[in-house]
């Protein structure tokens, strides 16, 4: 197109005189309008001018998308502010410069990238190869889409600086990101992910090499198949049972997971396996997902599984998200079989990871392969009950832990030598054992979960008789939570404004609970509201405050706002365990009182936050 079309530039400063675009976001969209290094997108800028798009202008090109703790994240498009050949480029270039400075052998040692299926994700990798190649850093980039969990072990099995993934995990179909891990095969932590940020925001120009010269010269080659092979055979190493009688529906949700989970079952003998033939090919619409979220968290996402269960009487489901790290499991209901409500047949990410804490610590011992005081670890947002298994077994337990699975891979990478990790897990469906990867993965998960499933039933048990079994044991846990979003300026304000208000200004009751003790993560203090005492508290800082109602703590509620968008997740948990007087005669009747507690709280929470908005705006 014409680098200056007759009309748009003088539509911008008109809208930016007129007060309806702001200097800044006109200025930007004037460069992009007329620069040619912004040529690959003029097309889709002119397009929101004539088509008179306000709002996604002033989003677009008002400010310049965050380089975070671990990476970039959000919707694709052309502007400052979105997911582009630009600013892919300019992280991968601030990422050069601190792969630079790490060390002589750095650039051989080089750079591992990794794609999910995600539109245009095969696309930004290249791009970062390229950027990778001009600065000199050799880029091994694997010949198609692979899990995020697989570039993790590609990192490590092949001495790489560093590795990156192109994926926005389970995010809405017009998103992509980065993710950056360090040489020990997890997320950047401290340092390495704060100097990331400071290269990636010094950077003014981006050198780089064309993807097919870079090839030619050998700075960019396509990964050796042999590191698939070790990649599975290490996860057919973790099998503790022989069993394998079990029917299992699968989905990949259009993602990367037959890559990875379907092999590694395959190699351990599962023969009666079935993928939703729908949702097998890669497709970054996603297109048979509801909404386009292909997240196994969300029941939702399991409704074309669990229709292909139902039609092959299948045992279980399972499905994994984009880049394959996360697992969602559904099992019928004993009474209603796979016609029972979606939300009734899915586990949550608690659920499975209790289930899996248990399946492992109970084979290790019986193996008489339980360490004493090996590591299980957790977020300070998942679920207690994983803990008291561990303690239960023996192990020492981690469980302060900041939400993000990459503290977990710190956790791992700064163990001693003598120290074994047997399993981490967090609520949003991301589990590990075994040390071979460093991040949350969806085949780790499913190899153990299928044969957790096939050992109980060759003992005429299910996965949720397993589960009532467990509750019975060490108590029912019940764990809901609600993401509140805000849009615009002013919801980022408000956001901050609530967590600020529940800080300065903490309520005595949530849900008509009285609280017993409120944990500021920002300062690492507790405040017990009856006497005013205040505990040192151990973990990382970050910005999370919790409400306890119980002097176990396990019945509490915790709000974090979101890194990347304008919102506040409250999470809730309630415990019978600390609740006696609600517990029922039965199982059934303890469930229902300790799920009434739970949306009690839930409701009480986002209702108190919701008053510190409209007190401050009235």
């Amino acid at each position: 197109m014409n680098k200056s079309p007759t009309g748009l530039l003088e539509k911008i400063r008109f809208w930016v005189a007129a007060g309806e675009l702001s200097e800044t976001a006109g200025e930007q969209a004037a460069l992009w309008l007329t620069d040619p290094r912004f040529a690959d997108s003029m097309d889709e800028i002119a397009h929101l001018i004539r088509t008179g798009n306000l709002n996604e202008l002033e989003d677009a090109f008002r400010v310049k998308i965050e380089f975070g703790t671990g990476g970039i994240r959000g919707a694709m498009g052309p502007g400052p502010n979105r997911i582009n050949l630009r600013t892919v480029g300019e992280a991968a270039q601030g990422i050069a410069r601190y792969v630079l400075k790490s060390g002589a052998d750095a650039p051989s040692r080089g750079v591992v990238i990794a794609h999910d299926t995600r539109n245009n994700s095969q696309g930004f990798a290249n791009e970062a190869a390229a950027v990778l190649a001009g600065n000199g850093i050799r880029a091994s980039i694997f010949e198609s889409c692979r899990s995020s969990p697989e570039l993790s072990f590609a990192v490590r099995s092949t001495n790489a600086v560093a590795g990156v993934v192109i994926s926005a995990s389970h995010n809405p179909p017009g998103d992509n990101g980065i993710k950056v891990y360090w040489s020990d095969g997890g997320q950047v932590v401290a340092p390495h992910d704060r100097n990331i940020m400071a290269e990636v925001n010094a950077v003014s120009a981006i050198k780089r090499l064309d993807f097919k010269h870079a090839v030619d010269q050998g700075l960019v080659r396509i990964l050796d198949p042999a590191v698939d092979t070790r990649y599975h055979r290490h996860l057919a190493g973790l099998t503790l049972r022989p069993e394998r009688r079990i029917r299992v529906v699968y989905s990949p949700l259009h993602g990367v997971g037959l890559t990875s989970i379907l092999p590694a079952l395959e190699i351990l003998g599962y023969r009666d396996l079935h993928v939703v033939p729908s949702q097998a090919k890669p497709d970054g619409d996603f297109p048979t997902v509801p909404d386009g979220i292909a997240n196994p968290e969300d029941p939702r996402a399991l409704a074309a599984a669990v229709r292909e269960a139902a039609g092959s009487g299948a045992d279980m489901v399972i499905a994994s998200d984009p880049d394959a790290d996360r697992l969602g499991c559904a099992v019928p209901d004993s009474g209603s079989g796979w016609n029972a409500p979606l939300e009734d047949l899915a586990l949550n990410g608690n659920q499975i990871g209790a289930v899996l804490c248990h399946y492992i610590l109970e084979q290790k011992k019986g193996r008489r392969e339980l360490p004493r005081g090996g590591i299980v670890a957790k977020t300070i947002v998942t679920t207690d009950l994983t803990s008291l298994i561990a303690r239960a077994f023996g192990a020492t337990v981690v469980d302060e832990l900041l939400v993000g699975f990459k503290h977990i891979g710190r956790l791992i990478a700064d163990l001693p030598p003598a120290a074994e990790f047997l399993f981490g897990a967090e609520e949003s469906h991301g589990y590990l054992t075994g040390t071979f990867t460093r991040d949350k993965d969806a085949a780790v998960a499913a190899v153990l979960l299928c044969e957790c499933a096939a050992t109980l039933k060759a003992r005429g048990r299910t996965l949720r008789d397993y589960l009532d079994e467990i509750y019975v044991e060490y108590g029912y846990f019940r764990e809901i939570q609600r993401s509140v979003l805000r849009t615009g300026a002013q919801g980022s304000r408000d956001t901050v404004h609530i967590m600020e208000s529940l800080r300065s200004h903490p309520p005595q009751q949530i849900g008509g609970c009285d609280l017993v003790e409120i944990i500021d993560r920002r300062t690492g203090q507790a405040l017990n509201p009856s006497t005013g005492s205040i505990r040192t508290i151990e973990g990382l800082k970050g910005d999370v405050v919790a409400f306890t109602f119980t002097p176990a703590g396990h019945t509490r509620v915790t709000a974090r706002p979101s890194g990347t968008e304008p919102k506040i997740k409250y999470y809730v948990s309630a415990a019978s365990v600390d609740n006696p007087h609600l517990c029922g005669p039965g199982l059934e009747e303890t469930k229902e009182e300790i799920d009434r507690l739970a949306v009690r709280i839930l409701e009480g929470m986002v209702g108190e936050a919701e008053s510190r908005i409209s007190g401050a705006n009235s």
